[in-house]
């Protein structure tokens, strides 16, 4: 249970760091006391090559400045996107203090091959099982010799739980204390420069605005798409006619993903938030002037508004 506990907790901090707290009021662990464990992926193996699993591998590097590390224990579950299911998380690789020592607080050009993550998760064709869309998300459980874990909840003078670290996920900077975790996709590969700059933005379906009286929620206008990692693109919008609402999604061997999206716009209780829909939208491989993106709107219901209905939206890119 305990362990399942630490999981979910991960899990939490890389989906959504909903709050900010008075730094005063939460007794944080002192510098010499806290973890400090990075990991860096490889910018060009960030992801499993779809098409050439059987060479693909991802490419990290741990780095620690503790000399107090019981055990950093990475581990993860995978996402098959064709069966649309979850595994139980399996342990992936343990490090110790004495690894970090050896190496100089540097552990680097560690991999991940495609065969070795789908021999862990007892993949029967191993690497020839996964597919553009499948997901591996990484989670990092780091234990110090005096018995601290990180991430772990701490009570404040108030007796509000909060986390012990800053949630930071990869690809974050090279300053970062601690990594939290990582997500890598199967994907294939995307041209430089590909899908990024201004595209005009539709909405060519889907419900429209109760509120201001628009037929669209999303406003038809000029956005400019710029790039998150290789594989994922971000843009901000016009939503219910609010500026400045991001939105981002992956492009994935000819599928548009989006995950679960939270707009920051809400009437008190569940805001008005998407995720993907299924089938995805679609792209051209070879060309990036047209991308189009599938929905399920208010995912969660927000509003009073009829939850999960179907919205596709496009992005028709501007010469």
């Amino acid at each position: 249970m305990k362990n399942i506990k630490y999981l979910l907790l991960i899990i939490g901090i890389i989906l959504a760091f909903q709050s900010c707290e008075d730094e005063e009021k939460i007794r944080l662990p002192e510098f010499e006391d806290a973890a400090n464990v990075r990991i860096q992926l490889d910018p060009d193996y960030s992801s499993l090559d779809a098409s050439d699993i059987t060479n693909a591998k991802l490419v990290f590097s741990v780095f620690s400045e503790n000399k107090n590390i019981e055990s950093v224990v990475v581990s993860a579950v995978y996402y098959s996107f064709q069966n649309d299911s979850t595994t139980h998380p399996v342990e992936i690789l343990s490090l110790t203090q004495s690894d970090f020592d050896a190496a100089d607080g540097a552990i680097r050009n560690q991999e991940f091959t495609a065969q070795f993550l789908a021999t862990q998760f007892g993949l029967p064709g191993g690497s020839s099982d996964l597919g553009g869309g499948d997901r591996f998300d990484f989670f990092n459980l780091t234990t110090l010799t005096n018995g601290m874990v990180f991430p772990d909840t701490i009570l404040s003078e108030t007796d509000h739980e909060t986390v012990n670290v800053t949630p930071n996920i990869i690809n974050s900077s090279g300053t970062t204390s601690f990594t939290v975790g990582f997500t890598a996709y199967v994907a294939c590969p995307v041209p430089d420069g590909f899908a990024l700059g201004d595209y005009m933005f539709e909405q060519i379906a889907g419900p429209a605005d109760p509120f201001f009286g628009n037929p669209t929620r999303w406003a038809n206008e000029v956005v400019t798409l710029t790039q998150v990692s290789p594989i994922e693109r971000t843009f901000n919008g016009t939503y219910f006619t609010f500026d400045n609402v991001g939105f981002n999604f992956l492009l994935i061997c000819g599928n548009v993903l989006v995950g679960t999206t939270a707009s920051g716009i809400g009437c008190g209780g569940p805001g008005l938030n998407w995720t993907g829909a299924t089938p995805p939208g679609t792209y051209d491989e070879l060309d990036d002037s047209v991308i189009l993106i599938e929905i399920m709107e208010n995912v969660d219901g927000g509003c009073g508004l009829p939850a999960a209905e179907p919205m596709t939206l496009i992005l028709t890119k501007i010469n």
